[in-house]
């Protein structure tokens, strides 16, 4: 597959707001993918980036020059769905529409990154894998599939440590919670939750999740089902704020910053928009994609998504700050 290398678009010019705060903006402009791009993914303590498309590959990019690093990495047979980081930063799973994973060792060498495939089977799903995610220690990882099944993986032999559990429905996602002793899995009927260690069902929700995932203080769970964002206790199950993110069409993926103070939401309504984790406000206005937009991702510093959209594109873009953010500035 022959792919030109491209360079980010020109960054546009920042603009304030009546608060004196930037409107958000995109960074970089990423060209590659010959087909949707479903998911992204920053590699913890590098200045990378990988996405997942359509197409079939998964794409590395230098987030300093906006160039993608090597060759599309192929393995996959169909198109891939989602992507996972691991913690430490060494691996990326990947998670394709036949059923199939693949895990990437991210391996330096001197100045020089690159992916390469681990040589391990990971046997197990029938149907679409729609989400993948590793363990806080990154040697396990754990996947969900429309087979109606929930898999946790040893990283290093591919053998299956945890189930497969049986969910009674398409599973779309999986989350770990911050301590990594309980597994979540939104599906097309319920959000359940696990104990690691014991094995035993924890939770189940009576509500359908295409994605869910843990607050970095592990008390909350935060989930979509079409346009309904649901804020949950991550112990009762509770609801601690059921609202509309999407008003026109329905949600699709979300991400939560690693400082726990906001998360992003994308949608089919060609959005990506944020919300405060204190005051459930939406910030500022919606970053305006030209198609659906399908995945995405916070950085680690908290200070600028990717995401990855129906057009083939990939977009870096800043991050609008909460009145929370502004009025620490503030009083700085």
């Amino acid at each position: 597959m022959a792919i030109t290398t491209h360079k980010a678009s020109a960054k546009a010019p920042a603009q304030s707001t009546r608060k004196g705060q930037l409107v958000p903006h995109v960074k970089m402009t990423l060209k590659g993918h010959e087909e949707d791009v479903n998911d992204v993914a920053f590699i913890l303590g590098t200045r990378l980036l990988v996405s997942g498309s359509n197409d079939e590959s998964l794409r590395v990019w230098d987030l300093d020059t906006g160039e993608q690093v090597g060759e599309p990495l192929l393995g996959h047979d169909a198109d891939v769905e989602r992507i996972a980081a691991s913690p430490d930063g060494r691996w990326i799973a990947s998670g394709a529409d036949n059923g199939s994973i693949l895990v990437w060792e991210v391996a330096t060498d001197k100045t020089v990154t690159e992916l390469k495939r681990v040589p391990v089977s990971f046997k197990g799903h029938k149907f679409s894998v729609w989400g993948v995610v590793f363990a806080p220690d990154s040697e396990t990882f754990a996947s969900a599939s429309w087979d109606e099944t929930v898999c946790v993986w040893k990283r290093e032999t591919g053998e299956i440590v945890f189930g497969p559990l049986k969910v009674g429905s398409g599973a779309f996602s999986v989350a770990y919670s911050p301590d990594g002793t309980k597994l979540a899995a939104g599906t097309e009927e319920h959000i359940i939750v696990w104990n690691l260690k014991t094995g035993k069902e924890l939770l189940k929700i009576e509500q359908r999740a295409f994605r869910v995932a843990f607050t970095p203080d592990g008390l909350r769970l935060i989930s979509g089902n079409g346009r309904d964002i649901r804020i949950s206790d991550a112990t009762t199950g509770d609801i601690i704020k059921l609202f509309d993110a999407h008003t026109t069409d329905s949600f699709h993926a979300l991400a939560i910053a690693p400082n726990g103070i906001k998360f992003a939401t994308t949608s089919y309504d060609k959005t990506t928009r944020f919300f405060d984790l204190t005051t459930f406000e939406q910030i500022g206005e919606p970053l305006e994609h030209p198609d659906s937009v399908w995945g995405v991702a916070f950085s680690e510093d908290n200070q600028v998504i990717a995401t990855g959209c129906a057009d083939k594109l990939v977009r870096t873009w800043t991050v609008p700050l909460s009145d929370s953010e502004l009025q620490q500035e503030k009083n700085l």
